[in-house]
């Protein structure tokens, strides 16, 4: 079914006539007859009639008036919703990310996106430990600290570096350690370490950094979240290990922060899965343009 055909059919029967539906669609007179001709064959039976300088529809035109008006109607919505998705006054945005970077480096940049969009409908889900519990088609976006690998993600996504983080050592104030001038990974081993869940990017990259020293760590305490680390140095339960950007905002903790092993310390990386251009919506379009110059900004300011 050409639903040109049903169309050019109400404006003919709206406009009362062959001549000004022609002008109401810019068609010639010839290819608006066309179309109703061919209506009409498929329908088996004349749709108008000639009435006067105009034409009337026959009970077959009737009993189709109101089929096409439905056509009309659902066309304009679709029209409307792909309007209002293309200047951004409609659509949804779903991200999924780590508790590190919903907690940490995500807040800000959704709050400044919602306010340039105000009528884009944010969906986050963090803390994500189990990715094997995620529905991945689900969602449009996925942030991921390094280290961490993502399964089953659609073969039109791709997993790129997005901010760069370094990982400091935390230790409850006044620890004894802090008293020397110059510390190393190895001055850590006899003292009860906090440890993130086995999941944790931030774990593995501490844990890649005693191996590469050929150091063998305690396991002494075993957390979940970052806030969990915060709140169990601060209360002095033994030396843990967080990143940078929620040292900046966590400011109440009880905390002495040092860069190890020096000079460097643990410098980290994490990564956005986003489809490839070609699959992305207009929100997520958005969504990332926003992200390459709004980042900028927030890390200028020093978030």
């Amino acid at each position: 079914m050409d639903t040109e055909l049903l169309l050019t059919f109400l404006t003919v029967a709206k406009s009362g006539g062959i001549s000004a539906a022609a002008r109401s669609l810019h068609r010639s007179q010839p290819a608006i007859t066309e179309r109703l001709q061919k209506l009409s064959q498929m329908v088996g039976e004349p749709l108008t009639m000639r009435h006067g300088r105009g034409i009337q529809l026959t009970p077959a035109g009737e009993a189709l008036l109101s089929t096409a008006q439905r056509m009309r109607d659902v066309i304009d919505e679709f029209e409307d919703i792909m309007l209002r998705r293309q200047r951004l006054q409609s659509g949804v945005l779903r991200i999924v990310a780590t508790n590190t970077v919903a907690n940490y480096f995500l807040p800000e940049r959704l709050v400044s996106f919602q306010r340039q969009f105000p009528d884009i409908e944010l969906q986050l889900r963090g803390g994500v430990i189990d990715w094997s519990s995620i529905a991945l088609s689900d969602w449009d976006l996925y942030f991921l600290e390094g280290g961490l690998d993502l399964e089953g993600l659609p073969s039109y996504y791709s997993v790129t570096p997005w901010l760069d983080d370094e990982i400091m050592t935390i230790f409850p104030e006044g620890h004894s350690l802090l008293q020397q001038a110059e510390l190393t990974l190895e001055n850590l081993l006899p003292y009860p370490l906090i440890w993130r869940e086995p999941g944790s990017g931030i774990r593995r990259s501490v844990e890649k950094a005693f191996q590469e020293a050929r150091l063998t760590p305690r396991q002494s305490i075993e957390v979940t979240g970052v806030e969990a680390v915060g709140a169990a140095v601060d209360a002095g339960l033994g030396i843990g290990f967080v990143t940078a950007a929620a040292l900046r905002c966590r400011k109440d903790w009880r905390v002495v922060a040092r860069r190890l092993p020096a000079p460097l310390g643990i410098q980290w990386t994490l990564y956005m899965a986003r489809p490839q251009p070609a699959y992305q919506s207009h929100t997520i379009r958005a969504f990332l343009e926003f992200l390459d110059t709004g980042t900028v900004h927030l890390q200028q300011a020093g978030v």
